[in-house]
């Protein structure tokens, strides 16, 4: 089995550098080999005001028969946008089918301290259960308090109600967990990561910039996971895709278009170092 074959089940956007395809560049210049199963094909970001989406439910039910019929198997899974209940439970019954050795979830449905405009009814369930197939789950803030339905609105936390997030988290089923996004009551910002075979709890800081784009979240969870399959541990994976994610957001500052960044620019300038490694 190629240990390197992975599948990303997320939108795809036609204009804007989000989901599968802000993910899929990062991914190949690891030198993994992504493929693709669409929860749903979108005109453009919602940030330009409105958008033309086309659901693939059925799609997905056809395209994961055809997938069995061929014996295609993914040892790594990724998922992110899932468009309704009935898509995450088509997303269960696969996950239990391919029995992947590695499972990332990245429950995007909020942010900012609000659910993402016009998210279906079960969003949360669906998340929650999705939480205990998952290896790796990796919320933001927002969505760690809606998961957990603790602290919901609040941008800063104390350290024991961090924990109680982690805590929470892990009860859902949840192995590793990261939460993204987290500010301190001194001002600092950070990830948050527990690592479970060390039984481990880590902050690792980053520098929050004066601006930020649309995208660096399917960046910031994909340079994470490719980190991991090289064999990075945890805490050293956060920490160098926070490390991308800034490095995109400052390559980034002058470019008129913030809902279309450019990501191959700063990928050149990475991939000499990830491949020294």
């Amino acid at each position: 089995m190629d240990k390197n074959r992975l599948l990303i089940i997320n939108d795809v956007t036609g204009y804007g550098r989000v989901s599968s395809f802000a993910m899929m560049p990062i991914m190949t210049a690891y030198g993994h080999h992504p493929y693709v199963l669409p929860t749903a094909l979108v005109s453009n970001t919602m940030d330009y005001g409105s958008s033309v989406i086309l659901d693939t439910t059925e799609y997905m039910k056809d395209c994961i028969a055809k997938w069995k019929e061929f014996g295609f198997t993914f040892p790594i899974i990724a998922t992110g946008l899932i468009n309704s209940a009935e898509q995450a439970e088509i997303i269960t019954s696969l996950l239990d089918y391919q029995k992947a050795e590695f499972v990332m979830v990245d429950p995007i449905m909020a942010d900012d301290g609000k659910l993402y405009p016009g998210m279906y009814e079960g969003a949360i369930e669906c998340y929650r259960k999705l939480a205990a197939k998952s290896d790796l789950i990796i919320p933001n803030l927002t969505e760690a308090e809606i998961l957990t339905g603790k602290f919901e609105g609040r941008d800063v936390l104390s350290s024991d109600e961090y924990q109680e997030l982690l805590d929470d988290i892990s009860r859902l089923g949840a192995k590793d967990i990261v939460i993204t996004g987290c500010t301190s009551e001194d001002g600092k910002t950070f990830n948050l990561v527990y690592d479970s075979s060390k039984d481990q709890t880590i902050a690792i800081g980053y520098d929050k910039l004066p601006f930020s784009l649309i995208g660096t979240g399917d960046v910031f969870s994909a340079t994470l996971l490719s980190e991991i399959m090289r064999g990075s541990d945890l805490f050293t994976a956060v920490d160098k895709a926070a490390q991308l994610v800034r490095n995109v957001v400052i390559e980034n500052e002058n470019n008129p278009d913030h809902f279309d960044i450019n990501i191959e620019k700063t990928l050149q300038e990475a991939i000499y170092e990830i491949r020294q490694r």
